[in-house]
């Protein structure tokens, strides 16, 4: 409290003014003028249980989007039997799908009010349709298996159920990665929350692989393709692999997000700060943000290179590497060792900072995704070459989401509003982006290569492409992407001051008393605290008049 202001204290002896100690740090955050439920505390540090509570909820979005990104071209090709023309309009239309509805759950949720909070509710009411809509995904009507079943009724039943489960997808994960701004105002607590949640769902995409994988082992005792005459027919035990799959992971997909939805509370004070905002204005300002904008950008060419292996990598196996029945162990190898060097880059982190660890893991990433063109030659050493390319999984996974807040915070500091729901829609608009775009293109790509979905076997020109194809794009994306990692321009310097920033402003909200309008003509700008004990009233001359100087 700066020395020309006084503390009045008044009995029923004294009615005189005296100079004021200055208070201590301590004490000026537990000052209280009008209202005690203003004050801003410093967060305790977040707990395991919360952690753990927080990162399960990241599981079923990676289970989904591992087998779909896995499995959905080979299921839609060679056991629903759809012709390639059809899933890349699937593909495509479901992406034009997504950025309709990524940014507008996003905005709804940053004008929902419930006395629960307002992300936690769509989690909750999403989970049990979204599970249903799974289920009904992976489901090969019996109709479809005749050969002269009309293509187009695939089609349609297939994109409808698609375009319903993405929009169910959106309404679950899109406030749940928002929900990471909302367990505490600590970086530190907020980057490791985030650690764990990557872990999870890294471990998320392992238990879909191992999933389908023992559906497999189960259902399916021969790898060859049913044939009769030159032509594929459907193979009932596989049909049986996809339906049992849907229907155990629709199951942990419900209970995960559950147990997050109902497990984690919303801070209070955050949800204060949103303010309503139209949507155009809202998708504006957030992707009018530079540094956000190349971090978005980032993180989408980046994906970009992931999504092009993981949609490829099946068909890699099965047709350029012929490896037909070691598929699942060589994706077990490659997340395993995600998940370890995720733990390492964390620490690389605390040493080198989030920038620069992004671009040595991203350096590091393109070797193993070259080397995928000569694997032919010496086909297993896909199994060390896994263990390189984790590296790179491991920072594409973990950097870009651990280096979100620090945008979304300098946007906190220079507005402030708080609109984390809309900077993360566009984020996971961004992931499904890249999964629809790779598949897209690659179905397109099958198609002119002269990929038949009916014949048992294929041209040399299709394991041609798939080489290609799991190669040349990841890496030139990654090149991409480090132009806009360059270009990204928050440091670790400049992520401290606005944690140091924002840290203030929440303690002077806290300690200022009064109006805000009398806090301007302050002589140090408002930020003086300046406080008034009455233990007991007394309406004599001399107090009245000492109130009035006060």
């Amino acid at each position: 409290a700066p020395h020309d202001h006084k503390i009045l204290t008044m009995d029923d002896s004294v009615n005189s003014l005296t100079p004021p100690p200055s208070p201590t740090k301590e004490e000026s955050k537990r000052l209280v003028f009008a209202n005690e439920e203003t004050i801003v505390h410093d967060d305790p540090p977040l707990s395991l249980c919360k952690k753990l509570t927080f990162a399960v909820g990241s599981m079923p979005y990676a289970m989904c989007n591992t087998v779909l990104g896995f499995y959905m071209t080979i299921f839609l090709l060679e056991v629903a039997i759809l012709s390639p023309r059809y899933v890349l309009v699937i593909v495509f239309a479901g992406r034009v799908w997504d950025s309709i509805t990524d940014p507008l759950v996003g905005y709804l949720c940053t004008r929902t009010r419930t006395r629960i909070g307002h992300l936690r509710p769509w989690m909750m009411v999403a989970a049990p349709f979204a599970a249903i809509a799974y289920v009904l995904f992976w489901f090969v009507p019996p109709a479809f298996t005749q050969t002269d079943y009309p293509q187009h009724l695939k089609f349609v039943y297939y994109l409808i159920i698609y375009f319903l489960f993405q929009a169910l997808l959106s309404c679950i994960h899109v406030p749940y990665t928002a929900l990471t701004m909302h367990l505490s105002h600590s970086g530190k607590d907020r980057d490791s929350a985030t650690l764990y949640r990557m872990c999870f769902e890294v471990m998320g995409t392992m238990l879909g692989v191992i999933i389908y994988t023992l559906c497999y082992l189960v259902f399916v005792d021969n790898e060859e393709d049913i044939c009769f005459g030159g032509v594929r027919l459907s193979d009932p035990n596989k049909i049986r692999v996809y339906r049992y799959q849907g229907a155990i992971i629709a199951v942990i997909t419900l209970m995960f997000v559950w147990i997050t939805a109902f497990g984690v509370k919303e801070q209070q004070e955050e949800i204060e700060q949103s303010k309503n905002v139209g949507f155009v204005t809202g998708i504006r300002t957030t992707l009018g943000f530079w540094p956000y904008l190349c971090l978005m950008l980032f993180e989408l060419f980046v994906w970009l290179a992931v999504q092009f292996v993981q949609g490829n990598f099946a068909l890699y196996v099965k047709y350029s590497l012929k490896l037909k029945a070691e598929y699942p162990y060589v994706i077990a190898t490659l997340l395993v060792a995600t998940i370890m060097w995720m733990v390492m880059w964390q620490r690389v982190i605390a040493k080198c900072g989030k920038k620069t660890t992004a671009s040595i893991g991203i350096w590091l990433f393109m070797p193993p995704l070259v080397l995928q063109l000569y694997l032919n030659y010496e086909a297993h050493l896909i199994y060390p070459v896994a263990l390189i390319a984790g590296l790179g999984v491991a920072a594409v996974y973990l950097l870009p989401w651990s280096m979100l807040p620090d945008a979304i915070d300098m946007a906190h500091l220079k507005t402030g509003v708080r609109r984390e729901e809309l900077f993360y829609a566009f984020f996971v608009f961004g992931n499904k982006f890249a999964s629809g775009v790779t598949l897209g293109i690659s179905t397109g790509i099958y198609e002119i290569v002269g990929y038949d979905e009916n014949a048992c076997t294929q041209e040399w020109q299709f394991g041609l492409s798939l080489k290609l194809l799991v190669s040349v794009p990841p890496v030139l994306f990654l090149l991409i992407g480090l132009v806009f990692l360059a270009l990204y321009p928050i440091t670790e310097k400049m992520r401290a001051e606005t944690k140091r920033q924002l840290q203030e402003r929440r303690r002077s909200k806290g300690a200022v008393y009064g109006s805000t309008d009398n806090s301007k003509n302050q002589p140090d700008g408002g930020h003086s605290i300046t406080a008034v004990n009455f233990s007991k009233k007394v309406s004599t001359p001399d107090t009245t008049a000492a109130q009035t100087e006060v």
